[in-house]
């Protein structure tokens, strides 16, 4: 006997599909994986892999001096021009491949490979869609082309997270709404 997927199967898989990251993202902050908002976690578990806090705040003489998250306390801040310098130096000092996709360790190089890996099944659904049409000589969208949206919109969702891309984000996220009402109707259809 086969299984049909169901509504109600639809609407279990779209809640494990936004819970999952909410869940795992849990597990890691119990886990000392990721830090709270505001306290990053030293490295080699920092999966944030970006410059996340710089305090600026005036020294004795009022001059602005800024610090980085990663310095050891009660280091002395820097000029304006001391900052830039820094900056430009930790950068000429990365590996090539860390410049080229604007990361600072290895970590950060597995996040973009996730941004692409979800872009490249977000892809995937339109050479499934264009396959289904060809094979049936008219416009065809097969339900395949609704899961694979889900999927790589979801890791896309993530991955705009992780970069800190509201635009993104909202991109994926409002298509997500309109992937999983296609696949209510599909299988609303074959509850019939």
């Amino acid at each position: 006997m086969k299984r049909r997927f169901t509504r109600k199967r639809l609407v279990v898989v779209a809640f494990l599909l936004l819970v999952l990251p909410a869940a795992v993202w849990s597990l890691l902050l119990a886990l000392g994986f990721v830090g709270t908002p505001g306290k990053p976690v030293v490295p080699p578990f920092n999966f944030s892999d970006r410059i996340i806090t710089i305090e600026v705040a005036p020294d004795a003489a009022g001059e602005m001096r800024a610090t980085f998250h990663d310095w050891p306390e009660g280091t002395p801040g820097m000029s304006g021009q001391e900052f830039l310098q820094e900056i430009h130096r930790r950068k000429r000092d990365l590996p090539w491949i860390y410049r080229f996709l604007d990361v600072t360790s290895v970590t950060g190089v597995l996040w973009v490979l996730f941004g692409f890996v979800g872009q490249g099944i977000f892809t995937a659904r339109m050479i499934v869609q264009w396959q289904a049409s060809e094979k049936a000589k008219s416009s065809i969208v097969p339900p395949a082309f609704w899961w694979l949206s889900i999927l790589g919109a979801s890791m896309l969702m993530v991955y705009f997270v992780w970069r800190k891309d509201i635009v993104g984000f909202l991109g994926q996220s409002t298509g997500w709404l309109v992937y999983i009402r296609n696949l209510w109707f599909i299988y609303g259809r074959e509850e019939e």
